[in-house]
Parts: structure tokens; C-alpha cells; sequence
């Protein structure tokens, strides 16, 4: 197996490509490189170790190898690539940004200072890949997340402007006082370059006129790969727009007070006018892009690829932290010399940077972000998705944005013992923010309650206890809801397969049950939010995936009415659609391969009764019952925002035309599907790789009588 290495650890970007290429199961290591290996246990979410560990089996890593890499040292990393041997390398650099009255250089020596390091880093690469390439024929692809050389651009189209007397367009923006032009992007922009240049021999960077393809944009935007003149080593340039964090850091929105009072929250920044979109992503998509890049290096070497997950404008910002937070939000425009006076780290640059933005030559490709995402069965972070899941931001708290609903603490889990229980319980065990007491309520009679009761509570003693429940009697379930504030039931949890034809008795035992849960939670009077968890049946999801516009809507009216009655009664209710479960289809699996050996026996023909049938599993809605745990405890988390709303869960699906190899963005009924879950549960597994993760899973092996 091969091994990865990330420089920039420390980072957003670096976790996110760690993240990444650990979850592909194809390192035996993925090394982590940083200048302070000691602190950076404390900034990453995964277990980190500075030396040995994950891998020495010769198996997938499971975390990050953290070792200590200056990338303004040539010998440390000489050391860094020689030890590690790394086939896949991701760099992102760090601009050292002056800050008024720190002992620190000029913008200009910041740029240098950079471009000198990402010079350092590839001339070394190169030196060390051709005296190792000669004995081991080793193969090496670098992404570098860089930036536009804003610089270059500015003089480039100065210079053309010259020679066409006048008849294109140039960049007006005005250096700094020690003559820099956007230096944390310049520095960047520069090293890629230098980058193409050494690897594959592009000596001219501006390859394209401004006016050409979709993208304004002169440079580097090579629609094919470039071979490279150094054989084994290839490098791809990635260029982000701006990133979603930013509305956390220097352009969070900040509040305008009257008489005391706060009235109105501004978004302050020069990035055009009201109706200007901007290019804008998520630096969690990096997680998935960064590995399709590596796996199909030979297709994306020698290119940039200008990502950005969607164009968006200010307004539009504004307006979602408005319908999100429940006040007044507004963009606020800037010009280029007002931004610059603002009280912030390196706001002259950073106004540069937005006025660089905000014109037609920082376009990025949104088609061409899709086409990699799709390839893994995703798509962008929307802006509206990342604010939803950052909405507990410190940035935002501090400036009076915050959700005012008091939190959900204590949850009742109806019928936690099946995988819909089971999944949302350690969901909400495991969620971070706070620290969820689960009450568990089984439904039915004491039967095998004793070892019901031992399970559940070997999971956490301290933070589960276990009750009876009736969900046709209210009183029942009243008592079970006692102290919790909020509950989740899947209300048709009867049905013991996805094959069963629609069946207007379980529809009608739903609507009852689901009123005996909201009469229940206005009775108990503690209740915050109920989810309500349905089935969908397979045949109907199957023909809405295929587009068919032929599919029941009784559930819709049961659903419907339910909406109503919780209503009337003052009750905040989440539906979810759940997928078929990715852990269901071993025995699906196992089910189907009996019948087959069984053919034309008894047992056949009473299984031909009861309306079993083989189905094509490649044509479902999916997503592992482990998924479902965070999205009930984002549901919970946000309920506010998805109270009165229908939410479906789908980690990947195919039609019948598509295979488990090519999935396919699901086509889900009504405003759900693929994006919400992607909002709800970011990590959500696709089935492709939840099978090859479970293909060793000694409970799936058994139920299929393999040993």
C-alpha cells in the first residue's frame, strides 16, 4: 500500500485532506507534516502519534502520523520525503501577514518569504524523487492548494493592454504602500508557476486570452493534462475562491446598535455590489476532491483546477444568516479605501483580495468541482449547508447570533433496540456539544427485558435507562417522555422488510401511533421536538429515483395530516424518510441466496406467499444505520430550523441503469435527498465504500455462512 504525506497539518485544509484520504482505506500511512509535531494533538480531531503506529500491519492507516517538516528548511524536508517515501503529496503554505505594530516585515517580504519556502519545497522534491526514482522507479503526484498570482495577472494585462492600444480590459487595483498586490495570494500564485514550470516545463503560465472559455481568467486554465519532464513526478494546482470560514473570521457579520440596542447585523466587505455573485466553497469538500485528484493524477496532472462548490452573492449571505438566526442581516458594500481602515490583521491585503474578487478575473468552476465530487458520490457544501452546521460558532455567539431555543438535553428513544434505535442513541452519545441522557422506551411487553435492559445499558450505564412503552396507549408513552425534552419513534418499525407492498392497515396504524406520540408529548408538557421516522416503501422510492411521477400519496396525506394534528396540539415535529440500510443488504443478501437454494421446496413456497421477492439492491436509497446517530443529533441540535420539515436520508444510490461502482445522486421525492443528508451527516459513507469497510465483518460473514 502507499503512503500520503500532508504538509500543512495545522490547518483547515490539511485535516480536511488527511480526513479524506484515511477514509479511501488505500495508505498504509498518511503522514501529517507540521513545525511543532507536539501541538498539534490539541488542533486535530483524530488521534495523532509522532512516530510509529497506524499502518505497521501492513494494513489502511486509521490516523494521522504526525512528524515535524520546516518548509523553510531544505534539510528538513529532504528528511521528511526520504522518511515517509510518500507517492501522494498534498502541500498548502501559510502567509505570514504583517500585523500593525508586531515586530514583522512588509507585505512584500511576506510574499517572498512564501514563494521562497514553496520553491524550497519542490526544488528538494525534485532532487530527492530523481536519486530515489533511479533504484525504485517510485511514482509521485503533488497537489498544491494554491492561489492566483494577483501580481503577475495585474502586470500581464497591463502588458497586453499595451500591445492591443487599449482594447482589452485591465485590473485596477492599487499596490500597497511597499508595492504589494494581494500578497498571500501573489506568493502562492507564484510558487505554482515555479511549480509547473520545473515539473512540466510550462514556461508561459498566461496560456490563454482573458476573453477565452467560460472563465475570464488568463491563467493557467489548461483544459488538458500536461506530461511532465520529469518522469515519476507530476504536480496538479487547486485554487480556492472564497472560503465559507471567512463569514466566521474577518467577514462575519457585526452588529449596529440604536439607543442601546442591537437593530441590525452588517456584512461589511468591497465584494461588489448587491446583485455581484461570488465564487465560494467549503474547505470540507477537500476531503473528498483531493483523493479523486491523486486516484486519477494522470488526467489532472499539469493542470489548475479553479474550484468553487457555487456563486452566490452577499445578499444572498445575508438573507440565509437572517432566516437562520431570526434577525435583521444585511450586506453592506464597501469601497476599496474604507475596507482598508478596517480593524483587522492585514486589511489593506484583504481588501485587495476583495476587489480582486469581486472581478470578472477570479471566476472559478463550478461545473468542473461538480464533475470531481460526483465522481464519490457528492456534491458542493452549499453555503446555506455550512452555516446550518456552524450555526454554534464562537464568531457568531459573540456578536448576538445566536439559535434563542433552549437546547434539547434529555432524548427518548423509542424501540431502541432496532437499528433505527440503536443508530440514534450512539449518534447522540457521541455528539460533542453536549452531553445527551437517553431514556429508552422499549414498545411491547416484558418479554426478554432483562437482557434488553443489560445491552442497552452496556453501552453507557450512566447515561441510559430503560422503561416500557405502549405506542397505542398515551398515558404509556407520557410516562416514558417524562423529563426528556426530546424523543424520536420510527413509527411503522413493525415492518420486518422493505419488500412489503403498500398496506393501507400499517399506513393507518402510523397516523395512530404517531397522534399517540404527539398526544403523549403535550401530556408529558416537556417536550420540545419529536422525530418521526417513516418507511417509505421500496417500490415507490424506486420509481421516483427512476423519474417515474407513478408513486402512492397516501404516506403523503398520512404525513400530511400528522403535520396538522402536531400543530393543533403545539407540538414541534422533524419527519425523517429513512434510506434502506447499507447493513441490511448482507442479509437481504443471505435471505435471497436461501431462497435460491431452497427453490420449489415448502419453505419457498410459503416464503412466494408472503410476497418475498428478490429485489435489485443497486436501485435503493442507502445509507448506514451509523450515519442516522448524527443526523438525529443535528436534527435536535438545529430543531428550530427543521421543525415542520420532511427530511430524507441518503448517503448514495443507483438507478437500474447504474452500478455499485458509478453511483448516482439519487433523484429523491419532494426536497429531499443527497444535499440534506450531506447538511445533516457530512460524513455519511457511500455504499461502495461502507461494503469494502464491513466486507470482514465477522456478524456479516456468519449470517452468509462464510468463514
Amino acid at each position: 500500500m502507499k503512503s500520503a504525506l500532508v504538509c500543512g497539518i495545522s490547518g483547515d485544509q490539511g485535516q480536511a485532506v488527511a480526513q479524506g484520504l484515511l477514509a479511501t482505506g488505500a495508505y498504509r500511512r498518511v503522514y501529517g507534516a507540521t513545525r511543532d509535531a507536539s501541538a498539534i494533538a490539541k488542533l486535530m480531531s483524530v488521534p495523532v502519534q509522532s512516530d510509529g503506529g497506524p499502518g505497521d500491519d501492513g494494513g489502511a492507516a486509521k490516523s494521522t502520523t504526525v512528524i515535524e517538516a520546516d518548509l523553510n528548511s531544505a534539510e528538513s524536508l529532504r528528511r521528511a520525503f526520504v522518511k515517509t517515501g510518500a507517492t501522494d503529496i498534498f502541500l498548502v503554505t501559510t502567509t505570514e501577514v504583517p500585523i500593525e505594530g508586531a515586530a514583522m516585515g512588509s507585505f512584500h517580504e511576506a510574499e517572498e518569504l512564501e514563494f521562497t519556502s514553496i520553491k524550497t519545497f519542490f526544488d528538494v522534491l525534485v532532487d530527492v524523487h530523481k536519486k530515489e526514482r533511479s533504484a525504485t522507479k517510485i511514482e509521485r503526484h503533488v497537489v498544491f492548494s494554491t492561489l492566483d498570482n494577483v501580481r503577475g495577472l495585474v502586470e500581464w494585462l497591463e502588458t497586453h493592454q499595451a500591445q492591443s492600444n487599449g482594447a482589452e480590459e485591465t485590473l485596477d487595483i492599487r499596490p500597497l504602500d511597499d508595492g504589494g498586490i494581494v500578497p498571500h495570494y501573489s506568493g502562492k500564485g507564484r510558487g505554482g508557476e515555479y511549480a509547473l514550470q520545473l515539473i512540466h516545463g510550462i514556461t508561459d503560465p498566461w496560456k490563454c486570452p482573458p476573453t477565452s472559455a467560460s472563465l475570464k481568467s488568463p491563467w493557467m486554465n489548461a483544459a488538458e493534462p500536461t506530461s511532465s519532464v520529469i518522469p515519476g513526478l507530476s504536480v496538479t494546482l487547486i485554487t480556492l475562491p472564497f472560503l465559507h470560514t471567512n463569514f466566521a473570521l474577518a467577514a462575519a457579520p457585526l452588529p449596529s446598535t440604536s439607543e442601546g440596542r442591537v437593530t441590525q447585523w452588517s456584512i461589511s466587505a468591497c465584494l461588489g455590489d448587491a446583485s455581484h455573485p461570488v465564487d465560494m466553497i467549503s474547505v470540507s469538500d477537500l476531503r473528498y476532491i483531493v483523493p479523486v485528484l491523486f486516484e486519477e493524477y494522470a488526467k489532472y496532472q499539469g493542470r489548475t483546477i479553479k474550484l468553487s462548490g457555487e456563486r452566490i452573492t452577499l445578499t444572498e449571505v445575508a438573507n440565509q444568516f437572517s432566516d437562520l438566526f431570526g434577525k435583521d442581516v444585511i450586506y453592506s458594500p464597501l469601497t476599496i479605501d474604507e475596507m482598508s481602515t478596517l480593524d483587522i490583521p492585514g486589511a489593506p491585503a484583504l481588501a485587495q483580495m476583495c476587489q480582486y474578487l469581486a472581478s470578472p478575473y477570479a471566476d472559478h468552476d463550478v461545473d468542473e468541482t461538480k464533475k470531481i465530487l460526483s465522481k464519490c458520490g457528492r456534491a458542493p457544501q452549499t453555503f446555506q449547508d455550512w452555516l446550518l452546521s456552524h450555526s454554534d460558532e464562537a464568531a457568531f455567539e459573540q456578536v448576538g447570533l445566536t439559535l434563542d431555543a433552549p437546547p434539547i438535553q434529555r432524548v427518548a428513544v423509542f424501540n431502541p433496540l432496532s437499528p433505527h434505535g440503536l443508530g440514534a442513541i450512539k449518534g447522540l452519545l457521541a455528539d460533542s456539544r453536549k452531553r445527551y441522557m437517553i431514556s429508552t422506551c422499549i414498545c411491547g411487553d416484558a418479554v426478554g427485558l432483562e437482557e434488553a435492559i443489560q445491552r442497552l445499558q452496556s453501552i453507557d450505564a450512566e447515561r441510559i435507562t430503560v422503561c416500557l412503552a405502549d405506542l397505542d396507549d398515551v398515558q404509556s408513552c407520557a410516562k416514558a417522555l417524562e423529563g426528556a425534552d426530546g424523543a424520536i419513534v420510527v413509527t411503522d418499525f413493525d415492518r420486518n422488510s422493505l419488500q412489503l407492498p403498500q398496506d393501507p392497515e400499517r399506513e393507518e396504524q402510523e397516523e395512530r401511533r404517531a397522534r399517540v406520540l404527539i398526544d403523549a408529548c403535550a401530556t408529558a408538557g416537556t417536550v420540545k421536538h419529536l422525530v418521526l421516522g417513516t418507511l417509505d416503501p421500496v417500490n415507490d422510492v424506486d420509481s421516483q429515483m427512476k423519474g417515474s411521477s407513478a408513486s402512492s400519496t397516501a404516506l403523503v396525506d398520512v404525513k400530511s395530516r400528522v403535520f396538522a394534528y402536531a400543530c393543533a396540539k403545539h407540538i414541534s415535529v422533524t419527519y425523517v424518510v429513512l434510506p434502506w440500510y447499507s447493513e441490511q443488504f448482507f442479509q437481504a443478501l443471505a435471505e435471497s441466496v436461501r431462497r435460491k437454494e431452497g427453490a420449489g421446496s415448502e419453505a419457498d413456497a410459503t416464503n412466494e406467499d408472503a410476497g418475498a421477492r428478490d429485489i435489485d439492491y443497486e436501485k435503493l436509497a442507502r445509507m448506514s444505520a451509523e450515519s442516522l446517530g448524527p443526523a438525529v443529533a443535528n436534527i435536535f441540535d438545529s430543531y428550530e430550523v427543521y421543525a415542520g420539515h420532511e427530511v430524507g436520508l441518503i448517503a448514495d444510490a443507483t438507478p437500474s441503469s447504474g452500478s455499485v461502482e458509478e453511483p448516482q445522486l439519487a433523484v429523491y421525492p419532494k426536497d429531499l435527498g443527497h444535499l440534506t443528508t450531506l447538511k445533516l451527516v457530512p460524513d455519511a459513507k457511500p455504499f461502495k465504500l461502507w461494503l469494502e469497510e464491513n466486507r470482514d465483518n465477522a456478524e456479516f460473514r456468519e449470517l452468509l455462512g462464510i468463514r
